[in-house]
C-alpha cells in the first residue's frame, strides 16, 4: 500500500562521529559531524542517542540547535557515546539555511531551473551576480543603467556555437563576421525629422518638396546614410537645416527623375553638425 504523505527514508540514517573524547563532567554542548562535516539533524527527535549504552530522552536528556547538541547532565569522562542521525520521516523539521550559508559546491550543475522556481530571482539596484574565482564578471543594475562589467583579466568575450564573435578588449572591441544595422523608413511630410534612436540608416520617398530638420536624439560619432527617393511623379526638391553641413557649405540640389534615389552618407560630430558626403542617382 503506498505511503500517505512523506515517506521515511531509513536508508539516509547516519552514524555520528564519536565525541566521547570530548566528554569531562563539566561540558554540555558538542557539534555533531559526520565524516568530519557538521552536520544539522533538525530536531531532537531526529538523532538517536545512547549514552554509556542507554538510548537518551530527546528533549529531556538532550536538545539540538543546528550542528551542536547539549545535555542536559554533562556526560562523565569515560563515557561511550553513540548516535544515529535518521533519514528523512514525517516528524522531520525541515529548515531554512541561515544567510550566507549555502556554497556553490553544494549545488548541483542544472539543479536550479525555470521549473524549480517559484518566481523570478529580483535584486534591487546595485545587487550583483558574480561570476569566477576573483569575482572577475558581474552583471546589476545601478538604477541608471543595466551593466555587465568584466573587472578581471583577459577580455570580455560574446560567442556563437563556441566561436567568439564580438568581443570587449583593452584597446576597444573586435568585430568577427558581419554586421547588419536596419533601415528605418521615415514618415513623408512637409518637414521630416529624423529620430536618430530608432535607428543608423533611414529611407523616405518624398511626395512633394520637403524640409529636413535638426535630428532628434543625436549622439555623438553615429554614423549611417539616408536613402531619398523621388515619387512617382519626381522633381521634388530637399531643403536642409542647418545642422547638415555639405562639402562647401552648399546642399546638393537632387536628383529629380522619378523613382530615382539619393543617398546621403553622414557622421554626427557634434550637437547639430552632422557632416555630409552625397551620392546623386545611385543606380
Amino acid at each position: 500500500m503506498a505511503y500517505i504523505g512523506v515517506e521515511p527514508n531509513p536508508g539516509r540514517n547516519r552514524e555520528v562521529d564519536d565525541i566521547s573524547s570530548g566528554f569531562n563532567g563539566s561540558t554540555t554542548a558538542f557539534t555533531l559531524q559526520v565524516s568530519s562535516e557538521n552536520i544539522s539533524p533538525g530536531d531532537a527527535n531526529s538523532i538517536i542517542v545512547s549514552l554509556g549504552g542507554v538510548i537518551q530522552n530527546p528533549n529531556t536528556d538532550y536538545t539540538v540547535a543546528a550542528s551542536t547538541i547539549t545535555f542536559t547532565t554533562a556526560p562523565a569522562s569515560g563515557l561511550s557515546f553513540f548516535a544515529v542521525v535518521q533519514g528523512q520521516g514525517t516528524d522531520t523539521q525541515i529548515n531554512t539555511p541561515s544567510d550566507d550559508s549555502v556554497t556553490t559546491s553544494k549545488i548541483a550543475n542544472g539543479a536550479v531551473t525555470a521549473a524549480k522556481l517559484a518566481k523570478p530571482i529580483d535584486l534591487a539596484d546595485n545587487e550583483k551576480i558574480r561570476f569566477g574565482t576573483g569575482n572577475d564578471l558581474e552583471i546589476f543594475h545601478n538604477a541608471s543603467n543595466s551593466v555587465i562589467n568584466d573587472a578581471g583579466t583577459g577580455d570580455l568575450l560574446l560567442q556563437l556555437g563556441g566561436s567568439t564573435k564580438f568581443q570587449v578588449a583593452s584597446g576597444g572591441v573586435a568585430l568577427t563576421g558581419g554586421a547588419a544595422a536596419n533601415i528605418t523608413a521615415l514618415s513623408d511630410g512637409a518637414t521630416i525629422t529624423i529620430d536618430m534612436a530608432t535607428a543608423c540608416h533611414h529611407s523616405v520617398t518624398l511626395g512633394g518638396n520637403r524640409t529636413f530638420a535638426a535630428p532628434s536624439n543625436q549622439v555623438v560619432g553615429q554614423a549611417g546614410s539616408i536613402f531619398i527617393t523621388q515619387d512617382g511623379t519626381g522633381s521634388r526638391t530637399a531643403a536642409f537645416n542647418s545642422a547638415f553641413k555639405f562639402v562647401g557649405g552648399t546642399a546638393p540640389t537632387l536628383t529629380t527623375g522619378a523613382g530615382l534615389t539619393d543617398r546621403i552618407d553622414y557622421i554626427i560630430k557634434s550637437s547639430n553638425v552632422i557632416h555630409c558626403a552625397v551620392s546623386l542617382d545611385v543606380k
